[in-house]
């Protein structure tokens, strides 16, 4: 068990100083709104570009946690989510934050810290492909820019339509990189949810084959 002390250390780190940084810039951006828009989107850019550093500093200072990959799902989440409502008509916007939640939900119980590699092992080789290195692969790369520069590109499209911010190619680049991170989502879920049934008839042939053995 972790002392109080080394909780706090862990609590520190450069990669988790990072992600509550991330979480002043969305509280600035919520709080600056449609009044500046300009500076409301650098403010979510500036975030979301983030997401990138604070891996490469918790490998470069070997400082990996389970906090910390927790911590930055949750920031992703809750940054993408926040544009999602706030650039959709309602009640779609909440979609895709129901599933990105459920897909974090799973691969979290699934691997914890190490969830890009825990949680993909057997899974299919185009899946595969997309995941390895840390999405550092073409199409891995075009999944995370789908990901999180689709709800950007709608709320520019929203608050700043006409801008270069809202440019119909970026558009169409987000958008395909966003089905290709969906396909990712839904086979996890579909994953997940078969894990859970294999689980629940090893256990049902388990109280039976213990019950079978107390009656004789």
């Amino acid at each position: 068990m972790q002392t109080p002390a080394r909780c706090c250390q862990v609590a520190l780190f450069v990669p988790n100083l990072i992600g509550y940084l991330r979480l002043v810039l969305l509280a600035a951006a919520v709080c600056t709104g449609v009044s500046a828009p300009q500076l409301t989107y650098c403010l979510f850019l500036v975030n979301l570009l983030l997401d990138g550093l604070d891996g490469i500093a918790a490998r470069r200072l070997n400082q990996c946690s389970s906090f910390g990959a927790f911590l930055d799902v949750f920031v992703d989440n809750l940054t993408r989510g926040t544009l999602w409502v706030w650039s959709t008509p309602a009640p779609f916007g909440i979609l895709p934050v129901i599933l990105e939640t459920t897909v974090f939900t799973c691969t979290h119980r699934g691997g914890g810290a190490a969830w890009k590699t825990g949680c993909f092992s057997q899974a299919p080789r185009w899946v595969q492909s997309i995941m390895a290195d840390g999405f550092k692969t073409p199409s891995g790369a075009l999944a995370v820019v789908g990901l999180m520069g689709l709800p950007l590109w709608l709320w520019a499209c929203r608050y700043m339509p006409g801008s270069l911010y809202a440019s119909p190619f970026f558009g169409v680049l987000v958008i395909v990189g966003r089905l290709v991170c969906a396909s990712v989502e839904v086979w996890v879920l579909c994953a997940h949810i078969s894990g859970l049934l294999q689980q629940d008839k090893l256990d049902c042939d388990k109280s039976v084959g213990t019950q079978t053995t107390k009656q004789t």
